[in-house]
C-alpha cells in the first residue's frame, strides 16, 4: 500500500513539474492544411506534420527560401520551404495535373515574425509521397449540345438586333 502510494505521488510530482510534456501536441498526428488551420492558438511555435497537395506556383520568399501552397480539406495553407525542398517537387496542383502529394514536418506560426506576421510553417523535412499526374476532363455530350443550341440562338439574337437597329 504505501508502495503504491508512494509510485502515485510521483507521478503527480512528474506531472506538476512538466506540465507541457502532458499537454503537448501529439508531434507523429498528421494533419491536414484545414486541421493545422483550425489548431490552437496554443500550439505556435510548435512543430507539426502536414500532408497535402502542392498547387498553385512556387513564389520566392523576401530574404530568401520559398512559398509554397498545400490543398488539404479544401483549404490552402502556406508552407515555407528551402530551395533544396522546393527542386524536389515535381508538379504543382492545377486545372490539368494534380499536384505531389507531400508531407511537411515545421514549425507552426500563427503570426511569423519574419513574414510580416503570415500564418505560415516552416518546413524541416519534406518527404514526397505520391507524384501528380495529369487529369483528363471528359466532354459530356448533353452539356456540348447546350452549349452550340446556345451559341446558335445567340447569333440569331444578334443577327436580328442587327436588322432592327438598321431600319431605325
Amino acid at each position: 500500500m504505501r508502495r503504491r502510494l508512494l509510485r502515485i505521488a510521483f507521478l503527480v510530482l512528474l506531472v506538476a513539474l512538466f506540465p507541457g510534456m502532458a499537454l503537448a501536441a501529439p508531434s507523429a498526428e498528421v494533419l491536414t492544411p484545414a486541421q493545422v488551420v483550425e489548431m490552437d492558438p496554443d500550439h505556435d511555435g510548435s512543430t507539426v506534420l502536414v500532408e497535402g497537395e502542392a498547387i498553385g506556383d512556387i513564389l520566392r520568399a523576401q530574404g530568401g527560401g520559398f512559398w509554397v501552397n498545400l490543398l488539404g480539406e479544401e483549404v490552402g495553407l502556406g508552407i515555407w520551404m528551402t530551395a533544396e525542398m522546393v527542386e524536389r517537387i515535381e508538379h504543382l496542383g492545377h486545372y490539368k495535373h494534380s499536384g505531389d502529394i507531400v508531407r511537411v514536418r515545421g514549425t507552426l506560426n500563427r503570426t511569423c515574425d519574419e513574414h510580416a506576421g503570415e500564418f505560415d510553417v516552416h518546413a524541416h523535412e519534406l518527404e514526397i509521397l505520391a507524384v501528380g499526374e495529369p487529369i483528363i476532363h471528359e466532354m459530356r455530350p448533353n452539356e456540348v449540345g447546350i452549349g452550340i443550341v446556345g451559341f446558335f440562338i445567340g447569333f440569331v439574337l444578334w443577327f436580328r438586333y442587327r436588322a432592327v437597329r438598321a431600319k431605325v
